[in-house]
């Protein structure tokens, strides 16, 4: 392998050397793929059905280190097996273009299993990119695996996120994408079933955009979109209801610097949706990093935010989820680290009132640039899934509500 760069530490590392990979049956398609060894960084996971069996599955994105030049890469995908839960058959693994760096898992379709779709972003400064966002199907013949991806072009926009939700109404799943260089969302309607999508319409954001969420937030009925920007805000986009597909002027709110990603959930149970947001930002100070947490007032109107230390700088996700079983939501942030200290895991649980204790801090591997929150063996206890270089899991510890034991690999 080569030199590693700094973004490669941060958002993933090769996995630890000398770990065969897992061959495919199935690669003799052309979009399927041979992993070789394991030694090519996991850059984001997501958790999801995949197959409509009720089991938690498991997809992340994967590239190899293409030497400061674009570099090909897939999605892998895991299914649970249903002979044995908390046990996954072997990785489906799907080219998903070049530097596959974030996905989310999502139903494509009015009807059926969830797709994934890809952000192929620029992964350091100079490096080559594709400028798209790769939509994979599901393919029905292959559980777990993906049709060929739908390549969605966002011409000279470097795309860093993506959020999937019905934005027109019609009920085909719409996609937005959150890519810099323009300082606008591209929201890609789709027209037909199967990936027939129309081109974009811009969103100006205020500022280069970082991350997108997609979700109701003024229960109208109707899909919403939150966004964090480079402006050291979060914006609100509320749909025009007189206008379907069409958003009412954003309203912007201030959060930490530099934030990073954004996640939707009632977190005081009031049956309102608040926004959590994860603070990239240097120093020392909780409110320049750490996650800002901003709960509805009403109307999808937000509260000033309160930012809370994430015990940790350099934030890169956030992940929101019951973990303590107490019925409140409490909130997970991956804090990516830098060379010579591999980051952490910071844990915050909920006091009941919609507000979060002092973090509880699990170390990284490699660097944790992605994280996500499901019952991955089967126990009944929600598991923190990462991407921390390669795929880890930290499992639950039975009988200690919340705590979490150390990190377990998967390899690729």
């Amino acid at each position: 392998m080569g030199t590693r760069s700094m973004n490669q530490i941060l958002w993933g590392a090769p996995l630890v050397a000398g770990l065969a990979a897992l061959q495919l049956s199935c690669s003799g398609d052309s979009h399927y793929q041979r992993s070789g060894f394991a030694d090519y960084p996991v850059t984001w996971v997501a958790v999801a059905d995949l197959n409509g069996d009720g089991l938690v599955d498991i997809v992340d994105a994967v590239h190899f280190e293409g030497g400061g030049a674009a570099a090909s890469g897939w999605v892998s995908a895991r299914v649970q097996d249903p002979a044995a839960r908390g046990t996954y058959l072997d990785p489906v693994q799907t080219a998903a273009g070049a530097n596959p760096a974030f996905l989310v898992a999502a139903r494509l379709s009015p009807a059926g299993n969830p797709g994934v779709v890809v952000a192929n972003r620029q992964l350091a400064p100079g490096a080559g990119a594709s400028n798209q966002v790769s939509v994979l199907f599901p393919d029905p013949a292959v559980p777990g695996g993906f049709k060929a991806p739908v390549a969605l072009p966002v011409g000279t926009r470097n795309p860093v996120a993506a959020a999937v939700g019905d934005l027109d109404g019609d009920t085909y799943p719409d996609v937005v994408v959150a890519a810099d260089g323009a300082s606008t969302l591209l929201l890609f309607t789709q027209q037909a079933p199967g990936g027939t999508f129309a081109a974009p319409v811009a969103l100006a954001a205020g500022g280069e955009p970082t991350s997108v969420a997609v979700a109701d937030l003024n229960g109208d009925g109707l899909a919403d979109i939150v966004a964090t920007t480079s402006g050291n805000q979060v914006s609100v986009f509320l749909q025009d209801p007189a206008h379907p597909g069409s958003f009412l002027p954003r309203v912007d709110y201030a959060v930490g610097v530099h934030p990073v990603a954004v996640a939707v959930a009632d977190l005081n149970g009031d049956g309102l949706p608040d926004l959590v947001v994860a603070n990239n930002g240097t120093g020392t100070a909780p409110t320049t990093q750490g996650v800002s947490v901003l709960l509805q007032a009403s109307g999808g109107a937000f509260q000033p935010a309160v930012t809370y230390d994430a015990g940790d700088a350099f934030a890169s996700a956030v992940a929101v989820g019951d973990l303590d079983g107490d019925g409140r939501p409490d909130i997970v942030v991956a804090n990516a680290g830098v060379p010579g200290d591999p980051g952490s895991v910071a844990v915050l649980i909920q006091d009941g009132t919609g507000a979060f204790k002092a973090p509880v801090r699990y170390g990284g591997v490699q660097g944790p640039g992605s994280v996500a929150i499901a019952d991955v063996d089967g126990d009944g206890l929600p598991d923190l899934v990462l991407g921390d270089g390669g795929l880890f899991v930290r499992f639950q510890i039975p009988g200690r509500p919340g705590v979490f034991g150390p990190p377990a690999q998967y390899r690729q």
